[in-house]
């Protein structure tokens, strides 16, 4: 893929998440691509990972995924995002809080010869998502 190849793949990546379409987000993943998650551990295959990606949707009706930077070396791309929303149904083992969650993270993508994505890893404060949904209690900050 050249680099004008992969911008485009994730300015529609960017529309498909603003459109919550976990099929269209799913297809750009090979077969049996495996994505690393805090949250979820391995996800191995399209279709796990594409109901990954519905349990966020259906788990957060309001959220947003925002793409903050883009970087591309090779077949390799960095995105660093934010996702905001409210857990209105549960997720991951956690009954519905009504609770916000807002955070950023980042993912790092290898892509196959056939323009997949073969690896996934996601990087992001698992704690602080479990802090704001209730789960756990953070400590207070010393003043």
């Amino acid at each position: 893929m050249t680099r004008e190849d992969m911008v485009a793949l994730f300015s529609r990546r960017n529309q498909n998440w603003a459109r919550r379409d976990a099929v269209a987000l799913a297809e750009d993943y090979s077969e049996d691509s495996v994505a690393e998650s805090p949250m979820q551990g391995r996800i191995e295959g399209r279709q796990q990972i594409q109901e990954v990606f519905a349990n966020w949707f259906e788990s957060f009706g309001d959220m947003t995924f925002t793409s903050r930077d883009v970087l591309i070396d090779g077949d390799r791309v960095a995105q660093f995002f934010a996702i905001r929303g409210t857990q209105s149904a549960p997720f991951g083992g956690i009954p519905s809080t009504g609770r916000k969650i807002d955070f950023k993270g980042a993912a790092l993508f290898t892509f196959g010869p056939d323009g997949k994505i073969t690896h996934e890893l996601r990087v992001y404060d698992v704690t602080a998502v479990l802090v704001q949904l209730g789960v756990l209690r953070g400590k207070p900050l010393a003043t």
